[in-house]
């Protein structure tokens, strides 16, 4: 019987998110601005008068104008710029608006009830548990072993397949680990699978994309995407219904795109700014790290501190900022049915909701260090672990 591990979800008290179009987003090195005596808790939709300051109620919505700021309860702060932005806080956030921010209110501020708690289980699915670097072993379960899981797919008949530093690891629903086999120049970490069955993975040594057919053949299928130079960091892959492919370069700060046809071009991202919502190249980011589709073909991209939503015309909106939190360059994302979208950082997992709320996901005696996400084809989240900790498939679920 495999050895069970319970997580626990707390809502992340301390966030600030932000959407919409106006520029919202971290004041840098802005420091909390001390609140003058709260004010009555106002009808919905009211809007807090320039000089005062309010505290956030559970489940209220305020209005304010270009100015205000934001403040949270472990003294993270958002000064709002611009206008129709829409900052999800939790109650007891205190909304600053200085007496010089006279302009129209036009900016949201909502507050939501913080949840109960909630215990998930995570069971181990594959993998032995041994340090990354192992030579990766087929077996069943805890027989298997990875080297280094970076990128995890799931088909519509229940399989997963890992990106295993050079190869494609294929896990049964039963925990039975195979390898598929390619060639030994084609070595790959990102892993995407289209609904032909063909892989695409992002070379690990050049910048070259493999496509590998139903049949076992790999062969290049997009050389030189960074011009000919060998990336600083992995890059993470998703493909679309239609057989494009899409690309996260993290220090490129862009999001490509690469037609069925094998055309190239930058779908949002790549410009000056950082983190600045727009289209195309007027968007920003601040070092994606991870993409990937919801039901409506929108790609949801770890962002560093955010989650972003790209639409197939290359709008970018912010869905939720952390803050406080910095996502290291080989982060993953995954995004159920629901359109939620779960993020890694260092020792914990993020639950993003649609509406911008964030909740902290947290296994007692710590996570180990998430390599790989994905939503398989029960639905239900599954992770991957390794590098620096022990290289296992886990299967989370409540």
């Amino acid at each position: 019987m495999r050895a069970a591990y319970l997580l626990v979800a707390v809502m992340a008290g301390a966030g600030l998110s932000a959407c919409g179009g106006g520029g919202g987003g971290a004041a840098g090195g802005a420091t909390q601005t001390a609140a003058q005596p709260a004010t009555a808790v106002p009808a919905a939709l009211a809007a807090i008068a320039p000089g005062t300051a309010h505290t956030m109620a559970a489940n209220e919505t305020v209005l304010v104008p270009a100015g205000a700021v934001v403040s949270g309860p472990d003294g993270s702060t958002i000064t709002i710029n611009g206008q129709s932005n829409t900052i999800n806080v939790s109650a007891g956030a205190v909304v600053t608006v200085p007496a010089t921010a006279t302009g129209a209110a036009t900016n949201q501020v909502a507050a939501r009830a913080a949840s109960q708690a909630t215990i998930l289980v995570s069971e181990p699915i594959a993998g032995g548990g041994m340090i990354g670097g192992e030579a990766p072993v087929d077996g069943d379960g805890s027989q298997a072993r990875f080297s280094g899981i970076y990128q995890l797919v799931a088909d519509r008949t229940g399989n997963l397949f890992a990106s295993d530093r050079n190869g494609i690891r294929q896990i049964a629903p039963t925990g039975a680990v195979t390898t598929l086999r390619s060639t030994p120049a084609a070595a790959f970490d990102g892993l995407a699978l289209d609904a032909a069955g063909n892989f695409y993975g992002a070379g690990v040594y050049d910048d070259t994309i493999y496509r590998r057919t139903p049949d076992g053949v790999v062969k290049p299928w997009f050389t030189g995407w960074n011009g000919g130079v060998r990336p600083q960091a992995s890059v993470r892959l998703a493909a679309d219904g239609a057989g494009n492919v899409y690309l996260a370069d993290y220090f490129g700060k862009r999001i490509l795109k690469f037609s069925a046809a094998g055309v190239r071009s930058v779908l949002a991202g790549g410009g000056a700014g950082d983190g600045n919502d727009g289209v195309g190249a007027q968007a920003a980011f601040h070092g994606p790290t991870a993409l990937a589709f919801d039901a409506t073909g929108a790609l949801l991209v770890n962002d560093s501190d955010a989650v972003r939503r790209v639409l197939p015309d290359g709008t970018v909106k912010t869905v939720a900022r952390i803050p406080k939190r910095i996502i290291p360059p080989d982060s993953p994302i995954a995004v159920d049915a629901a359109g939620n979208a779960y993020v890694a950082g260092d020792s914990d997992l993020r639950l993003v909701k649609p509406d911008g709320s964030v909740t902290v996901l947290q296994m007692m005696g710590g996570l180990p260090y998430t390599t790989a996400l994905a939503i398989g084809g029960d639905g239900r989240l599954y992770a991957g672990t390794g590098w620096s900790a022990p290289v296992r498939l886990w299967k989370i679920s409540q």
